[in-house]
């Protein structure tokens, strides 16, 4: 499940659904935001692995996060976008 999608300004747009037994999720959920092309707007992306139904994400395991811009997104193939994910061991060392 990929949750707390987060813009610059922090304001949390969701969470995307759970896909099960996968390494690769291809996820179905779109997140609507407004595009201003003269503005920088960061996106941050947490992802966990869940492990039942709660909604408490202390109850999974933290996979780790990958941050963009909306830019970046908007300007590539498809409009989508893969980026690697950064661990909590690597995010702990910076």
């Amino acid at each position: 499940m990929c949750t707390n999608v987060t813009t610059s300004s922090q304001k949390k747009f969701g969470r995307t659904e759970v896909i099960d037994n996968t390494l690769n999720p291809d996820f179905v959920r779109k997140f609507i935001l407004d595009y201003f092309f003269e503005e920088k707007q960061n996106l941050r992306f947490d992802l966990y692995d869940v492990d039942s139904k709660s909604p408490d994400l202390s109850k999974h395991d933290f996979l780790g996060q990958t941050f963009c811009t909306l830019g970046e997104i908007v300007g590539s193939p498809g409009s989508r976008l893969e980026k690697p994910l950064i661990s909590r061991e690597a995010l702990l060392d910076n």
